[in-house]
């Protein structure tokens, strides 16, 4: 079956924030019908991300959950793969376990981000351990020593790099890149790529395109209230290169600029700094066309209808929280 042929499915994205507020956004997202909640891993910007997710376990009962994402400098893989048994052992079935290379949760420690032989060691390490319990990590042993469950590991995914290791090694792929139909298509190519060189198939792999959402009265009013989301995706997008990451030419020096003038201290803050930066640069309308589905529901629906026809089936929706 061809990826536009697959049925429609919706996750759901918010930012960790007080426990009993997230709990509630939990609850409301499953009694809505959500398949997915995807929780944020960033420590110094949000609330714990293992604590947040033990929430999600405990008060939903249906809906799939997990970090979206962790990354492998800020948790040890055995620290990861023991936190993620746990919780499958709270939620059997439910529990997904996303990686990504790192950013916010690693920038304002002052860190690096993983280079993508080091994402590739990270995931083939939980993934052993998960399965045999022992791996070794950086040369070093590491081991659970009670069986844990499997959890099901998504890679995130920005450029083609790093979809070709996701289409190689994951269960799934969070794919960032955009919702333009040009984004679409050079993502499942990308990955298409990946999954053939290991002698997989597409059919194989849990496919999510990560988009921030909000509808309202006006295209306009909507844009304005989830900015500071697609600010994060412009900086996603320049990230040590732009090359085969579709963006305009005429463009990639404002993308450039915005990498270097990030504020991770000032991550996801609507109205902040960032979302001045892309103001500033004449980002806006560009950014908010490919990085999030925006509007009236009906323009809302429409956007979706023209990624469903590009190949995208399955969209996580990072909403504001408060």
């Amino acid at each position: 079956m061809a990826q536009k042929d697959l049925p429609l499915k919706f996750g759901v994205a918010f930012l960790p924030g007080p426990p009993a507020e997230f709990s509630a956004w939990c609850l409301e997202a499953e009694g809505l019908g959500f398949d997915l909640v995807g929780i944020p891993d960033s420590q110094s910007v949000y609330r714990e991300n293992i604590v947040s997710s033990t929430l999600a376990a405990t008060r939903t009962e249906r809906v799939q959950f997990g970090p979206m994402v962790t990354n492998p400098i800020t948790r040890h893989p055995a620290v990861a793969a023991s936190a993620i048994a746990t919780l499958a052992e709270l939620a059997p079935g439910r529990v997904i376990l996303g990686i990504g290379t790192g950013d916010s949760a690693v920038h304002n420690l002052g860190l690096r981000p993983a280079k993508l032989a080091e994402l590739r060691e990270y995931v083939t390490t939980i993934r052993q351990l998960l399965l045999r319990g022992e791996s070794v990590y950086q040369g070093a042993p590491a081991r659970i020593t009670w069986k844990p469950p499997y959890v099901p590991i998504y890679i995130a995914a920005i450029g083609p790099r790093t979809m070709e290791l996701a289409g190689e090694i994951a269960d799934g792929v969070i794919i960032l890149n955009g919702m333009l139909p040009e984004n679409i298509e050079a993502s499942l190519t990308h990955i298409g790529l990946g999954a053939a060189r290991a002698g997989r198939r597409m059919e194989d792999l849990d496919l999510w395109w990560w988009t921030s959402a909000a509808v309202a009265n006006s295209r306009t009013a909507a844009v304005e209230s989830l900015m500071m989301s697609p600010a994060s995706g412009a900086k996603h997008l320049a990230q040590v290169t732009t090359d085969g990451k579709q963006i305009p030419p005429e463009l990639e020096p404002a993308f450039h600029e915005v990498m270097g003038r990030y504020r991770f201290d000032q991550h996801q803050v609507p109205g902040g700094a960032n979302v001045r930066l892309i103001e500033e640069l004449g980002l806006v309308d560009y950014l908010a066309e490919r990085m999030a589905i925006a509007g009236t529901p009906d323009e809302c629906k429409a956007q979706i209808a023209r990624a469903q026809e590009a190949g995208a089936h399955q969209f996580c929706l990072l909403v504001a929280s408060a």
